[in-house]
């Protein structure tokens, strides 16, 4: 692995934008390779294009334009992506952590168009899109390769969102490397980072600018970025299964507000109710 500049937090919120145009974008896309095997996550299993979708794609990135989704996707190492996640933290946030942890990975094990991609594009979402706290960047970045590498992209993402809510972060597969260790672990029942790293900070009773709370964030961005490499492992084995349920308090409360046919039909998400507003499945 190539060595690179480690930044600040502040750094990363202030990088100007690159001369990645999009022009250049597409030229690089199409200077890939012609003939290559498109082969690409599809439902929970695998397929290969025929002879004709390789030549309408070998024309495609002839013309300079950008080859469809999903994208060739082979098996990948996922400690390997975890131990990249957690170093990738230093140099570029939680989106970065993660979404280059797995880019990386997979420019090298697949190449193709993945090496079409800057890995400069995951700098926005750290700390919740420059520190604003929403979506947690990992889950912002490892959600941009899944939406690339499979069909199945919005089954994986959906999966990985529920688990990241209920997993206890951050978890103990790191302690090989890391630099603090036996952390004490939160579960945040919300996939914003806001909601994520408060409860933790305030269970530690850590400050925002320490090292613990970096050291917790890293790990984080390493175990989401894995899992995320876990999922699409077993999509291309075509052994994935769903195990995230949305909680009962939010199915009693999705009745009401929840689809066009409910009778109120004014929210919209899968999170917790009960973290922001009462229980109304417990009576008085």
């Amino acid at each position: 692995m190539s060595q690179e500049k480690v930044i600040t937090e502040k750094e990363i919120m202030e990088i100007p934008a690159k001369s990645c145009t999009r022009r250049k974008f597409l030229l690089g896309a199409g200077a890939l390779a012609t003939g290559m095997l498109t082969t690409g996550i599809v439902g929970c299993g695998t397929t290969a294009a025929t002879d004709a979708g390789e030549t309408a794609k070998a024309s495609e990135t002839a013309k300079g334009e950008v080859p469809a989704v999903p994208w060739p996707y082979k098996k990948i190492d996922v400690e390997l992506v975890r131990k990249r996640g957690y170093e990738n933290y230093k140099k570029g946030g939680c989106m970065y952590a993660a979404g280059n942890a797995l880019l990386t990975t997979l420019q090298e094990t697949v190449g193709g168009p993945w090496n079409t991609l800057p890995k400069e594009m995951f700098m926005y979402g750290a700390g919740g899109a420059y520190n604003w706290g929403t979506l947690c960047g990992a889950l912002n970045g490892a959600l941009l390769i899944l939406n690339l590498a499979a069909k199945s992209h919005a089954d994986l993402g959906n999966e990985l969102i529920g688990w990241y809510t209920e997993f206890p972060f951050p978890s103990n597969k790191h302690e090989g490397y890391c630099e603090i260790k036996n952390q004490i672990t939160t579960v945040a029942n919300s996939p914003l980072c806001h909601v994520s790293v408060s409860i933790w900070a305030n269970a530690a009773n850590a400050r925002i600018n320490e090292k613990a709370k970096k050291e917790r964030c890293a790990k984080l961005s390493g175990d989401t970025a894995a899992r995320a490499a876990e999922l699409l492992n077993a999509a291309l084995e075509q052994k994935f299964v769903p195990a995230f349920k949305v909680s009962n308090e939010y199915s009693h409360c999705m009745a009401c507000h929840q689809s066009d046919k409910s009778l109120l039909d004014n929210e919209q998400g899968k999170m917790n109710c009960i973290d922001c507003h009462d229980d109304h499945t417990k009576k008085d």
